[in-house]
């Protein structure tokens, strides 16, 4: 992406989502020496970071129509004939195969068939796939999965009606779990015929319904936007029979509504066509248009409003545009607190591995979380034995590249493996080959022991907790829940339990999987430092991994130690808690003691996990004053601060700027080394100085101040 797309945002004040407060919220007045800041300054700008509610979530993911059948007389919805009008095949892997919101509820209550199974995995959210109302078949498969939306309004009638979700939400609630709704902004169902390769702006501009040309980006994200006509949209789109008036609301069947451009070719597509194309052949919104996210946030705030869900997911947030979230978002939280839901959570997903990427959508888009496909990579590769544990530490020190004025800390949603690429088991055995079943086993729960210890939200796929394993992505790792007639999941390899045959994953019991995840969730349920702890790497190296997270509120460490290896591993490691005993929590590991230095000796047996907790306090430690140092990063486009601190303490580190005569402006807080900010230097006038300062807060409270540094974030 470049860096000029990269900015656009900062040129809009509802998009600067994080640059707000260094753009906007001065902390005080600031002066035109050198002096650092002191004083009611210094405190605001020394507060640690705070966790979003995401961080604490452990999430069960969910199709309703492969999980469990409760009514059978919605299972071809509304229609009438075979699969190719109703979309119902339960022996074919692409369509619906009867699951609905009834059979997800079950009694509720019900140890084995209500929604409290969920709830005593140990989960406290559960994300559901879309369940607005769907174009049942598109060209050889069916909208099982819910992302074909035509009827936003509505429930899916494969999936039952309004009445039953309501249901649904509110023994999710009475359970004290939340609910995460799939949503989808990007595209509806394949309705409009459009087709072909897509057209770019540059060969065909957009024009009003004068025929004048303009840039649809020019009017992102603001309050009006050029009249236009469906003869002057860049390729002639056409809506025939009843599918004139298919889509719900109304203005959703407008052409005008969508970018009609033609088809996203994924092997040469630039920028602007992955946000205006249609992912892969779906009538991709013309989300620039102001009535467009009107429309977009009165469907979802409804949705809000009629069911109180708690967040959203949101499906291919990769392909709006960059301005679609900083104005649709406001909207959706008002709708939100005007529920009552007062802590709305949302993330988006953006598939990309590469970190820097990846942030910029957060910084730049204005999406508030994403789902972490960089860690998910590393993680698989880890427990599956290809890499070592360098690329989970990397990725855990990218971090920083997410770090916001606001102070929010990154707490993305986690995974091993997911619908659409394979489930966590065949992620992780196709590191591992050759891998006996009994050691690919292991692997997995390694992998789940990563996934929950780590910092994030972790996202576990419906199935998983059971052995299933599928045979690759998309619609081989969709397996039903229920007795399934798909021949080849009758017979299909599970992990930890023999196939399933025509029996029902309802009735297995005992999976390793399904019970390491109880353990799991028991751990960070009774430990909030594995859900809003910081995190310090203590060693990363080809076999292992040891981190240490702090709770500050409690002034406690623990440590995390992960061996990839088929043998046992002795490593010594620092901590910040000197001559302290440490019980395991997790593990085949008696307690432990560290030294008067703080350094802890563990052996870590093949492919476990290990967790321990310090029995006494972090000691009583000022603060040392930090050393800041600021130059362009190696690995992005952004200006790198840098904070050293010569302390083993746990501590945060604020990073402020102020530009010559102004206040001094917070730009990122990290609460663990190593310490750093990034700025965006487009965001600067070129060879403009500023002042930068580093403030650390110590686990004590105690507070120290760097001496000023003069940079120039673009020469």
């Amino acid at each position: 992406m470049p860096p000029s797309a990269r900015t656009l945002l900062a040129r809009t004040l509802v998009a600067a989502i994080g640059v707000a407060a260094l753009a906007a919220v001065p902390l005080a007045a600031g002066s035109r020496d050198a002096a650092p800041p002191s004083g009611a300054v210094l405190v605001q700008l020394s507060q640690p970071p705070t966790y979003p509610a995401l961080a604490s979530e452990r999430i069960y993911f969910v199709m309703p129509d492969r999980y469990a059948n409760g009514d059978t007389s919605n299972d071809r919805g509304t229609a009438v004939g075979d699969r190719s009008r109703t979309g119902f095949d339960p022996t074919g892997s692409g369509w619906f195969h009867g699951g609905d919101l009834k059979g997800l509820t079950g009694g509720c209550t019900d140890p084995v068939r209500g929604l409290q199974r969920v709830k005593d995995l140990g989960f406290n959210s559960i994300w559901v796939t879309p369940v607005v109302g769907q174009q049942a078949v598109q060209g050889d498969s069916a909208a099982y999965h819910g992302y074909w939306g035509i009827d936003f309004t509505d429930v899916d009638s494969h999936l039952g009606g309004a009445d039953d979700f309501r249901a649904f939400t509110e023994c999710a609630h009475t359970l004290g779990m939340k609910v995460i709704l799939d949503v989808v902004v990007n595209h509806t169902a394949d309705v409009i015929l459009v087709g072909g390769a897509f057209i770019g702006p540059d060969e065909r501009p957009y024009r009003d319904c004068k025929g004048k040309p303009f840039k649809a980006s020019t009017y992102a994200g603001g309050t009006t936007f050029p009249c236009l006509s469906p003869q002057n949209m860049p390729k002639q789109a056409t809506l025939i029979g009843t599918d004139r008036t298919a889509k719900k609301p109304g203005w959703l069947n407008d052409v005008t509504a969508y970018h009609d451009r033609g088809d996203i070719d994924f092997s040469s597509c630039s920028d602007v066509c992955f946000e205006q194309g249609d992912f892969y052949g779906l009538d991709d919104l013309f989300t620039e248009q102001p009535r467009v996210v009107s429309g977009l946030a009165q469907v979802y705030g409804d949705w809000i409003k009629r069911y109180g869900v708690d967040g959203f997911r949101v499906d291919t947030a990769k392909h709006v545009d960059r301005a679609f979230f900083g104005a649709w978002l406001p909207k959706i939280r008002a709708a939100a607190r005007a529920a009552g839901v007062q802590d709305f959570q949302v993330f988006g997903e953006v598939f990309e591995r590469d970190t820097t990427t990846l942030a910029g959508y957060v910084r730049n888009h204005g999406i508030p979380n994403v789902l972490d496909f960089p860690l998910q990579d590393s993680l698989d590769r880890f427990a599956g034995g290809s890499a070592g544990a360098r690329g989970v530490a990397g990725r855990l020190s990218d971090d920083d590249y997410f770090r916001l004025p606001s102070g929010v800390a990154p707490a993305p949603a986690t995974f091993l493996g997911n619908h659409d690429m394979g489930r966590a088991a065949r992620m992780i055995a196709d590191q591992a080959p050759g891998a006996s079943d009994a050691q690919l086993l292991q692997r997995v729960l390694l992998g789940h022991s990563l996934l929950y210890l780590l910092r994030g939200a972790p996202v576990v796929m419906y199935g998983d907790e059971v052995g299933m394993m599928g045979s690759g992505g998309d619609k081989a790792a969709r397996q039903d829940m229920f007795p399934t007639q798909v021949p080849d999941w009758q017979v299909e390899k599970r992990l930890g339990s023999p196939a399933i045959g025509k029996g029902s994953s309802f009735d297995v019991k005992g999976n390793p999987v399904g019970e390491h995840l109880r353990v799991l969730g028991r751990l960070r349920d009774e430990h909030p430092a594995l859900s809003t702890g910081s995190t310090i790497v203590r060693l990363a190296d080809s076999t292992s991994l040891v981190v240490s997270r702090v709770d500050g509120a409690a002034h406690r460490e623990y440590v995390e130690a992960f061996n990839g290896s088929v043998k046992a591993v002795k490593v010594t490691v620092q901590t910040a808690t000197p001559e302290a005993t440490w019980s395991p929590l997790l593990g085949t590991a008696a307690a432990v003691s560290s030294g008067s230095d703080g350094t802890l000796t563990l052996t870590i047996p093949p492919l476990q996990a290990l967790l321990f907790r310090a029995e006494a306090d972090l000691p009583v430690r000022a603060v040392p004053a930090p050393v800041v140092k600021a130059r362009p990063d190696t690995l992005s486009e952004y200006f790198r601060v840098t904070a050293t601190l010569k302390t083993l303490d746990p501590s945060s580190v604020s990073f402020a700027t102020r530009r010559v005569g102004k206040a001094w402006m917070r730009v990122a807080v990290d609460d663990g080394a190593p310490y750093r900010a990034f700025l965006d230097p487009k965001r600067f006038r070129r060879g403009e100085r500023i002042e930068v300062v580093a403030v650390a807060r110590g686990s004590n409270g105690s507070t120290a101040v760097s001496p000023v540094v003069v940079a120039t974030p673009r020469p």
